[in-house]
């Protein structure tokens, strides 16, 4: 009973953890997390970013206009280019877009 108890507690917090940050799988990577939406988003090629959801959306279970926080497509991520960019030279310089539409699709 002990045992049983303890196992459904330890299944409940790490389920819990896939809605409070963005995919860990990615943290090392420089990008910078938007914890409004749990997406990655930053600058590349002087273009802002963010990570979306395309295929990944299938089995995303999380609040709706969040990043699936588990789905990677051989350890990348689905992405966009953001509406409205700004030229950036840096991830903070995207930081009044990051929640900006994708212009165009998502894609790995």
């Amino acid at each position: 009973m002990l045992k049983t108890a303890l196992i459904l507690i330890l299944a409940a917090c790490a389920a819990g953890f896939q809605y409070d940050t963005c995919n860990r799988l990615f943290t090392k990577k420089g990008w910078t997390c938007n914890d409004d939406n749990l997406c990655w988003y930053g600058c590349l090629r002087g273009k802002c970013w963010s990570q979306c959801n395309g295929a990944g959306a299938i089995e995303w279970d999380g609040p709706a206009g969040t990043c699936n926080t588990r789905y990677h497509l051989n350890t990348n991520i689905e992405w966009c280019w953001l509406t409205d960019h700004v030229t950036c030279t840096s991830n903070s310089d995207c930081e009044a877009v990051r929640d900006n539409k994708c212009q165009g699709t998502c894609s790995v």
